[in-house]
């Protein structure tokens, strides 16, 4: 997700109420204009890439048995991703290079391959190489007590001081229980979308999901009859926009094509995403 130039001060909510029919209508018509431009283009070259997204984590405690020990996201990922533009360089030679961008989160790094894939087998060979090259990059400017793994989501987001530095919920922005405001980028884009989503709901997000019963879940214990089953809640958007993927974005050789390649995908991708 690479943050749009901003140019003066994000309107809020009640600012831009009034503005709504003109918005809409300047993104029905820029949305018009694209596909006109390109909706007879034929012929175009197959290109590829792949989208990965990292957490940026901090280990403490002094080994396997030390009870104290813990894992925390690191909020330097706006550092880190400054350091790994500036070592990248834009020199045109540099065929497998990387590209670093920032994400919701203020722990989340993105990286993708420098230039896109094509449609050769030898492209294919490319793939696990441009993964390695990125994951080897990062590791490099990482603290020796940072790591940063490729998981969908953080498993102690919400829970207690999570957070490297530490930070209080109940922010203006997402003003969640359990959620600090310090967690979201510091790009005007992301705390703008955060407060106005929040704002035109009139409260906070609502996300409830059962919550998966094992021998070490107490809440299943003595459950009345009849009551409802145990439930995880959040009340931020980081629950979700703080979660991590892998992607993959095609060029197709037209319109057409692309309309095929998306019907075929969106049946596809669950069925891969639960094998």
């Amino acid at each position: 997700m690479a943050p749009l130039n901003v140019a003066g001060a994000p309107l809020s909510w009640q600012d831009m109420k009034p503005q709504l029919k003109e918005i809409r209508r300047r993104g029905v018509q820029q949305f018009v204009n694209l596909y006109h431009r390109v909706e007879h283009a034929t012929g175009r070259e197959l290109l590829w890439g792949d989208e990965i997204e990292y957490h940026l984590m901090k280990k403490s405690g002094k080994g396997a048995t030390d009870p104290d020990r813990t894992v925390k996201i690191s909020l330097r990922a706006p550092e880190l991703l400054k350091h790994l533009q500036q070592c990248e360089g834009d020199d045109p030679r540099r065929y497998d290079g990387c590209s670093w961008h920032a994400e919701y989160g203020r722990w989340m790094v993105e990286a993708t391959p420098r230039e896109p894939f094509s449609g050769y087998a030898t492209d294919l060979l490319r793939v696990e190489r441009s993964m390695r090259l990125r994951r080897q990059r990062l590791l490099s400017c990482l603290s020796p007590d940072e790591i940063i793994p490729t998981v969908p989501s953080f498993p102690l987001m919400g829970v207690g001081h999570f957070t490297d530095p530490p930070a209080e919920p109940r922010g203006p922005v997402a003003n969640s229980e359990c959620i600090p405001d310090e967690v979201i980028n510091p790009h005007p884009r992301f705390a703008t979308l955060t407060r106005n989503i929040r704002e035109r709901r009139g409260a906070n997000v609502d996300i409830r999901m059962p919550l998966y019963q094992d021998v070490a879940t107490p809440e299943f214990k003595d459950l009345p009859p009849g009551a409802p089953p145990p439930e995880v809640r959040g009340d931020a958007m980081a629950y979700g926009m703080g979660s991590c993927c892998l992607q993959v974005t095609f060029q197709a050789r037209d319109i057409h094509e692309s309309r095929y390649l998306t019907d075929q995908l969106a049946v596809l991708a669950p069925i891969m995403l639960a094998l």
